[in-house]
């Protein structure tokens, strides 16, 4: 039985850990308000779908962010900015996003 007891103590630390590698730094929290900031996406409503759609995970509060995703939010963010930045002028040619074989020559 105390073998039993052991195992579970031993796991304990680790669930811990486990769990703080989970939380989201307060350095990738304030980094995520400045990308949302430059998205313009103000709400949290806004900012909820856009962590669904970067993510696939659904958030019904700010705490349940995983930092991995938060990771991946931080990385992908900036093209999102970058993309909207962009003005469109509604010529598939001219708007596309990478150069062709012919620009290349």
């Amino acid at each position: 039985m105390n073998d039993l007891l052991s195992i579970f103590v031993e796991d304990q630390p680790a669930a811990s850990s486990q769990v703080a590698a989970e939380t989201v730094t307060d350095s990738q929290r304030q980094h995520l308000r400045e990308l949302f900031a430059q998205l313009n996406a103000v709400t949290t409503r806004e900012q909820f779908q856009i962590v669904e759609e970067v993510t696939a995970q659904r958030l019904n509060t700010v705490q349940e962010l995983l930092a991995h995703n938060a990771q991946l939010l931080i990385l992908q963010l900036p093209a999102r900015i970058k993309s909207r930045q962009k003005s469109l002028t509604g010529d598939a040619w001219a708007d596309r996003d990478e150069d062709t074989w012919i620009d290349k020559l």
